[in-house]
C-alpha cells in the first residue's frame, strides 16, 4: 500500500476553491498565516503552559495533581494552537519561526519529525485510507474503519475506546515514536527521506528533556510516587483532549473512508477526497475556534492547511458556497457534543462485522499529475 495515488490530470474542483481563496486574501491585502490574533494567544497559552508545570511544584500537598491536570491541558492547547500551525508552515512568514513552533511537539513527549511524517505527508494526503493514515491504524485495539479486519472484543469498542483514549499521548512516546524511528515508516509507507544527523539527535535529545522535565525532577522534588502519579494524569487530559479533538474530524458517522483499486488509484481528486473524509463541527462557537486552533474548521484546513487558523472563520463560508456549487458539502455538525455523538456511532457501527457503510469504489473526479497528495500546500518539514 505505499504506492497510493490520486488521478492523474487536472484539479477542477481544488482550482475553483483556490481561486476562491485567494481572492479574498487579495481582497483583504493580508498573508495566509498568523497574525497578531495568533501571536497573542501563542503568548498567552505560552505562559499557561510555563505557569502551570511551576504550579506542580508550588502548590501544597494533593493540590500539585490539580496543577498536572492544568498543565494537560495547557500542553493541548500548545499542540492545537502553537505547534500544529507551525508545522504547516502557516503560524509565520518566517520558515525558521514555523520550525521552532513546531517543535513544540517535542514538549507532548513525541517528535517533530515523526509529527510531519505521519500528519503532513500521510495524514494529510491520505486521509482515511486504511494502511496509509495511522491516524485510523489502532494496532487492531479498535476498527475504525470498514476495511479493517473484525476481532470479537471489537464489539465493545464503542465503550471502551473512551478509556484508551486517555494513554494516547503516553502511546506517542513509548511507542508509536520509537516504532516509526527504527522503522522509518508509517503505517506502511516508508518515510519520505532519511533522517539525518541533526533529526536523529533531536529525537533522543527531546526525549532526554523530556523525561528529565516530567519524571526526574519531579521525583527529586515531589518524591517518585506523587511524581508518576502527576505524570499519569498529566497524559490522561493531555491524551484524551488529543484523541477525541482529531477523531471528531476523521472517524464519525458523516465522514467516508475510500479504498484504493487494485493499481493503488484513489477514486477522488484529492480536493474532493478531503470533503468526503473531513468533517467540520461545532463552527459558530468562537470558544471552541479559539481553544481548538481551529480544529473544528476540518475541511477548511485539510483543502489549505498552509493556511493559519486564524482565518478558518471567514474563509468557512467562501469555502462551503463554493463547494455547494460545485455540487460539493462540507459536511459538518453544529456542535462539539454533536460530532461526540457521530464518533460514538461510527464505532458502534464498526463493532458489528459485517458493517460495510462509508465505502467509496467508484471513481469520479481527477486529481494531480502523477503525485502523492494533490496539493501544492503539503510539504514536509
Amino acid at each position: 500500500m505505499s504506492h497510493i495515488h490520486f488521478q492523474s490530470g487536472k484539479r477542477p474542483v481544488y482550482q475553483e476553491l483556490s481561486k476562491e481563496v485567494n481572492h479574498f486574501f487579495k481582497d483583504k491585502g493580508i498573508t495566509k498565516t498568523g497574525d497578531d490574533r495568533l501571536y497573542n494567544k501563542a503568548i498567552f497559552i505560552a505562559l499557561m503552559y510555563v505557569g502551570s508545570y511551576f504550579l506542580i511544584f508550588a502548590l501544597p500537598g494533593a493540590l500539585h495533581y490539580m496543577a498536572w491536570a492544568f498543565h494537560g491541558i495547557a500542553t493541548a492547547l500548545v499542540g492545537f494552537n502553537i505547534m500544529h500551525d507551525g508545522a504547516h508552515d502557516s503560524f509565520s512568514t518566517s520558515r525558521k519561526t514555523n520550525r521552532l513552533m513546531a517543535m513544540t511537539f517535542n514538549l507532548v513527549g513525541s517528535n517533530r519529525y515523526y509529527w510531519a511524517q505521519k500528519h503532513n505527508r500521510n495524514h494529510h494526503a491520505f486521509t482515511n485510507v486504511d494502511e496509509a493514515d495511522e491516524d485510523i491504524d489502532a494496532l487492531g485495539l479498535f476498527r475504525m474503519s470498514p476495511h479493517q479486519p473484525h476481532r470479537p472484543f471489537h464489539k465493545y469498542q464503542h465503550y471502551y475506546v473512551w478509556f484508551l483514549y486517555l494513554i494516547t499521548s503516553l502511546f506517542w512516546f513509548f511507542a508509536l515514536d520509537f516504532k516509526a524511528y527504527g522503522s522509518q515508516r508509517i503505517a506502511r509507507r516508508d518515510y519520505s527521506h532519511r533522517m539525518k544527523l541533526k533529526d536523529h539527535i533531536e529525537f533522543w535529545a527531546s526525549k532526554a528533556i523530556y523525561i528529565t522535565l516530567y519524571l526526574l525532577i519531579p521525583a527529586s522534588i515531589l518524591g517518585a510516587g506523587p511524581a508518576l502519579l502527576g505524570f499519569l494524569l498529566m497524559h490522561a487530559f493531555l491524551g484524551f483532549l488529543f484523541a477525541v479533538v482529531f477523531q471528531l474530524a476523521h472517524v464519525v458517522d458523516k465522514a467516508e473512508f475510500p479504498r484504493p483499486d487494485s493499481q493503488g488509484m484513489l477514486p477522488d481528486e484529492w480536493a474532493v477526497h478531503q470533503m468526503r473524509t473531513t468533517v467540520d463541527f461545532g463552527t459558530d462557537s468562537r470558544f471552541l475556534t479559539w481553544a481548538l486552533g481551529g480544529l473544528n474548521f476540518q475541511a477548511e484546513h485539510h483543502l489549505f492547511p498552509r493556511i493559519s487558523h486564524v482565518h478558518y472563520a471567514d474563509l468557512h463560508p467562501l469555502v462551503e458556497k463554493k463547494a455547494a456549487e460545485l455540487g460539493y458539502e462540507l459536511r459538518s455538525y453544529p456542535t462539539m457534543f454533536a460530532a461526540i455523538r457521530g464518533h460514538y456511532r461510527h464505532m458502534k457501527s464498526m463493532a458489528n462485522p459485517d458493517a460495510t457503510s462509508h465505502l467509496v469504489s467508484e471513481p469520479d473526479a481527477c486529481d494531480c499529475s502523477n503525485c502523492s497528495t494533490g496539493s501544492e500546500e503539503f510539504r514536509t518539514l
